[in-house]
């Protein structure tokens, strides 16, 4: 077991009876900073601060960190080291932008046994609760109203209030532990005062297009207020949604501000080379040069578009045709960035939304043709989604601002053209349209837009149901006649007609299971609906020719006795139908070969098994600890339950077993990459109850009496099966890391928020926290572990066919580690440090305003 260093408390096994108090406090003092709230003592506040705040104190063990706000992790990186301490800095040091590199952070207690040890520094669960406002967070009465302008909110100093109810902190020797800061001048902005900033820490680690973007106060604060009222990713204390800003009109306000700054696009250019973001050194697509012509329809659609959307968010006090004082124009006359501009979001488009959405056919983007052959409109739309999806994978302020605004520009007319000709719902324009919309709105980082795409999901699966899509169209297509099988070209374009609307289908299956995978949801359609072809091979559907495709589709549809099978209709399975056979186990035996975007397909039903079992399991959770923490499942409904969950889990392995016979033949793709983190993810949800370690990280469940064994009783609600959540927690960071960050899915950092809240929660009952401080180098070879028999080995750098893993698995033998990029190894019983390794991990890739909000939340629970 070890010997516990000096000054260390020596804790009994876990089998010996406890003391709650001083387990508790030894897990306290191990996994938060060094100075904890329960050893601080308000002194007198500072004169010139608001007086009275005596009654607005709260008590010292429910003292709030005093870090501000999240910052956005794009601010401008600071210059020169941090000081170590508060203690070391001169008066004239003491500023606003000093404030946040004094915050300690994590790790772990060194003080002598005797201080350790001492009932001063005891604390149970219950005084570890924190107020609504933990971690500086503005209360919604301090900052805002409902009905206030936007332009009000982002002017008004976010810190003004909460500087004057905050006392001078002094630690147990009675010095001053952190100075009150000075009341913000006003006349300073947003990212001068670098409020809180989370991002000091780690910003020489940072990608440098992450780190100089130039931000301004009004385009970032109401965004990242509305941060803690997030409907899903919600480890930090919640804000209702009321008393969040609303960001829709700010965005258009801004949108029209950026597209009258014709100098500031000419110039603009992306922040890195093309092959560093790509990953392959090429386009994933062939982009078509646009049109003088193409250029000047959609700019007089778009400004349209946009006059309707002003007018639709225009406040009642505020006369037609005029501009709230966000808005400094006088005309809503505007005009689109350069040709060069548009081509390059297009491009980006194509190399990471049409990865994983596979909907233009051909190999080539040609909005040209898109703009010329459809209904104005509708094409205006599409196109324009498509720019703003491009735009929304580039860390810039530019394309920030352009995502933004011309998502919810295009939001409005989208709904407007379907209100106005219901038909235009059943369009495939359109529906793409919305398709494009929903992604981008989920995954934006915006509070408004992540709450619109959540409501109007359904509206659009419920048109997709009613227009027919998902049914079968009549029987198999019969054979064509000899004299029509010649005339390739018209059998080429009628498959590419039924091939996109299948794809079209099942890319709206896709966002529906990675909306539900990521808010613990259940997906909203059903696999009996879909009884529609699955897509055919890429190959087929990237033919640049009519020969080029007949050539393939002889060769992925062969038949025997030597007959073509061009012409011949021949169609891929259902998912309906192609999930009864994976059920009966026939895949193999039947020959049926599946893509990676069949494959894909395939785990949104046994995601929906999954939730649906989980879900019911956690209704015969025992909802008191009192009761013991190994309470069994009596009820025959419980028990039958988890047999029912088993044998999803054996069909999850059945699928795995597909994939890998799969990548034995064909690389690794980003599409493949991306079915094995969904695969593993929702692997997790098997095994864990992720909403109920949300609470505990919100210490929402922690109305105990503070004892270990209750302690471990919330970890056994949380987490059923530790190894199994561990190796895939360790997949999932490995897969994530090899994938290139200007290619990953919208979604990559909530994966990686989710397996470090797992890899947290499992942590704090980890008895190597107990005795052991963490040591402060790594070592990347391995070694005997005090802690277990077998070698420690990193689990997040090893495939899941490794000996080393698959001993941990059958033999529980061996400790797992997390690697960083150094090659050094990362105890998992550091709770608090695999946080901030995930906060690195994230700072890694392509930042987003999605990314930079997962980030601010996964550092705050890493400051405790």
């Amino acid at each position: 077991m070890g010997v516990p260093p000096e000054g260390a408390v020596a804790i009994p096994p876990y089998t010996e009876q406890l003391a709650p108090q001083a387990v508790l406090s030894q897990i306290v003092t191990d996994a938060s900073p060094t100075q904890q709230p329960h050893m601080l003592k308000p002194a007198t506040p500072k004169a010139g601060l608001v007086a009275s705040t005596e009654d607005k104190m709260p008590p010292p063990s429910t003292i709030p960190n005093v870090d501000g706000p999240p910052q956005p992790a794009f601010d401008h990186p600071t210059t020169g080291p941090a000081p170590s301490a508060a203690s070391d800095l001169s008066p004239a040091m003491q500023t606003p932008r000093t404030f946040m590199q004094q915050t300690p952070m994590p790790h772990y207690d060194t003080r002598e046994g005797s201080e350790a040890s001492s009932p001063q520094f005891m604390m149970d669960w219950n005084h570890m609760q924190l107020p609504l406002a933990f971690d500086g967070m503005v209360q919604p009465g301090m900052l805002m109203q409902p009905d206030m302008p936007l332009e009000h909110i982002t002017a008004m100093p976010l810190r003004r209030q909460e500087d004057a109810m905050l006392p001078v902190m002094t630690d147990i020797h009675g010095g001053p532990l952190i100075t009150p800061i000075e009341t913000p001048n006003p006349e300073r902005g947003y990212n001068d005062l670098d409020v809180g900033s989370s991002a000091h820490s780690f910003q020489p680690r940072r990608n440098m297009s992450v780190a100089t973007l130039p931000d301004r106060e009004e385009d970032i604060t109401p965004i990242i207020v509305a941060q803690d009222a997030w409907c899903a990713f919600r480890c930090t204390p919640t804000l209702p949604s009321a008393s969040c800003p609303k960001t829709a009109r700010l965005n258009l306000e801004l949108l029209e501000q950026t597209l009258r700054n014709h100098e500031g696009w000419s110039s603009w250019s992306p922040r890195w080379e093309e092959p560093e973001y790509t990953g392959d050194g090429g386009d994933h697509l062939t982009v078509m040069q646009l049109h003088e012509s193409t250029r000047d329809k959609l700019l007089a659609i778009t400004q349209s578009f946009l006059h309707k959307a002003l007018e639709t968010h225009r406040d009642n006090n505020t006369p037609p045709g005029s501009h709230s004082p966000g808005s400094h124009s006088a005309t809503n006359f505007v005009l689109l960035p350069p040709a060069r501009v548009l081509e390059y979001f297009l491009r980006s488009y194509t190399n990471s939304f049409e990865r994983y959405y596979p909907l233009t056919s051909r190999g080539i983007l040609d909005a040209n043709e898109l703009m010329h052959c459809y209904n104005d409109r509708a094409a205006s739309l599409l196109v324009l989604m498509m720019i703003a999806q491009g735009a929304m994978s580039i860390p810039s302020r530019e394309a920030r601002l352009l995502t933004s605004g011309l998502n919810e520009t295009c939001r409005i007319s989208l709904f407007d053209l379907i209100e106005r000709n219901v038909i235009m719902s059943a369009d495939p324009i359109v529906m793409h349209s919305a398709l494009l919309f929903i992604v981008q709105a989920a995954w934006s980082g915006d509070k408004w837009q992540m709450d619109i795409a959540m409501g109007q999901r359904g509206m659009y699966f419920a048109m997709l149901r009613h227009s027919g899509s998902l049914e079968h169209r009549g029987a198999q297509a019969p054979p064509a006649p000899p004299e029509q099988r010649a005339n390739t070209g018209q059998l080429w374009s009628e498959w590419i007609s039924n091939e996109s609307r299948s794809r079209l289908v099942y890319s709206w299956v896709m966002v529906d299971q990675d909306i539900a995978l990521f808010h613990d949801t259940q997906p909203l359609f059903s696999v009996t609906e879909f009884a529609a072809p699955l897509p055919d091979a890429d190959r087929l559907w990237h033919a640049k020719s009519a020969a080029e495709w007949s050539a393939i589709f002889e060769q992925v549809h062969e038949f025997s006795g030597g007959y073509s099978s061009v012409g011949s209709g021949a169609r891929p399975l259902s998912l309906r139908d192609l999930f009864r056979y994976f059920l009966d186990d026939e895949m193999i035996s039947m020959g049926i070969e599946m893509t990676p975007l069949q494959m894909r397909l395939l785990l949104h039903p046994l995601q929906s098994l999954v939730c649906q079992y989980s879900q019911l399991l956690s209704c015969f959770t025992v909802t008191s600890p009192r009761r013991g923490s190994q309470t069994p499942l009596r009820s025959i409904t419980a028990s039958s339950t988890r047999a029912r969950l088993e044998e999803v889990q054996s069909l999850l392995q059945r699928w795995y077993d597909l994939a890998e016979r799969y990548l034995e033949t064909q690389p690794l793709c980003p599409m493949m990459q991306t079915n094995l983190i969904i695969f593993h993810l929702i692997s997790l949800n098997a095994v864990t109850n992720f909403p109920d370690i949300e609470r505990l990280a919100r210490r929402e469940t922690m109305n105990t009496d503070g004892s270990y064994q209750q302690l471990l009783w919330l970890h056994n609600r949380c987490i059923a099966d530790v190894e199994e959540a561990v190796f895939h927690c360790g997949q999932v960071f490995r897969l994530v890391r090899a994938m290139h960050r200007g290619i990953r899915p919208p979604w990559w950092a909530a994966a990686i928020y989710r397996v470090g809240l797992i890899l947290w929660t499992d942590s704090l009952i980890r008895k190597d926290t107990l005795l052991t401080p963490p040591s402060s180098t790594g070592t990347n070879t391995a070694n005997t572990s005090p802690t277990g028999p077998g070698p420690s080995f990193p689990i997040d750098a090893l495939p899941a066919s490794h000996p080393l893993i698959i001993s941990y698995l059958t033999k529980r033998s061996g400790v797992p580690c997390l690697s960083k990029r150094d090659g050094a190894l990362l105890p998992l019983e550091q709770g608090y440090a695999v946080l901030q390794h995930c906060v690195e991990v994230i700072d890694e890739g392509a930042a987003s305003r999605f990314s930079d909000g997962v980030r601010n939340k996964i550092e705050r629970l890493s400051r405790g």
